[in-house]
């Protein structure tokens, strides 16, 4: 099952359904904070437009790390990670997400989703909770569920052209018996796909926006 929390759980779903080193590149390189290991970020993959991706191991833990670079204002990705009625449209195995109650003044929301995480499996419903840090950062816990553990987050890292780096980090201990082997390679099909369809509507949002402004 993968735990892809979509976008705005971003992806638990699925599974959902993540660090002290320093590289120095040119000015025009995808920033990267000093107090951040991301030694798993592949610069040139990213820049190629493709998804760096690490999922390891943790005893129970199913841990991901992933990060797509996205040319769109972070107010539009932001809007498509908190669109939870319409991720089923894109995020595997989802299968319905609904928003329960906007929180602390609009600052946290509970959700609740139905995933499908494999054909022999039943469905299943989880609540989660995402506390909002407006166009900078949004973190996902479990509330209730089968779930035993889901903590994830969205990362938004301005770059010096004015794309936004995006990471999703994701610890996962999906609970049900199921191999832990099998949500591991469930994430690593399944998230590429999810930050694809992520940049390819936050894009597109972009694009008529200034097409409309024009």
């Amino acid at each position: 099952m993968t735990i892809v929390l979509a976008p705005w759980t971003a992806l638990h779903a699925a599974a959902v359904a993540l660090l002290g080193a320093y590289f120095a590149f040119p000015a025009t390189a995808i920033a990267q904070p000093l107090e951040t290991d991301r030694s798993w970020l592949d610069i040139n993959a990213v820049e190629r437009g493709e998804v760096a991706l690490r999922v390891l191991k943790d005893g129970r833990l199913s841990v991901l790390d992933a990060a797509i670079l996205i040319d769109a204002p972070a107010e539009k990705i932001w809007d498509v990670l908190t669109a939870c009625d319409v991720a089923p449209e894109y995020v595997p195995k989802l299968v319905a997400c609904s928003s329960i109650e906007l929180l602390d003044d609009g600052a946290a929301e509970m959700f609740n989703q139905t995933v499908k995480p494999a054909f022999f499996l039943p469905s299943f419903e989880h609540v989660f909770r995402m506390d909002y840090e407006r166009y900078s950062r949004i973190d996902i816990h479990r509330v209730d569920g089968p779930i035993d553990l889901l903590d994830a987050a969205w990362l938004f890292e301005p770059q010096a052209d004015g794309r936004i780096l995006l990471i999703y980090e994701l610890t996962l201990d999906p609970g049900i018996p199921v191999p832990r082997a099998f949500v591991r390679a469930t994430l690593r099909r399944d998230m590429p796909v999810v930050l694809m369809a992520i940049r390819e509507r936050a894009e597109a949002a972009g694009r008529a926006e200034s097409e409309t402004a024009d």
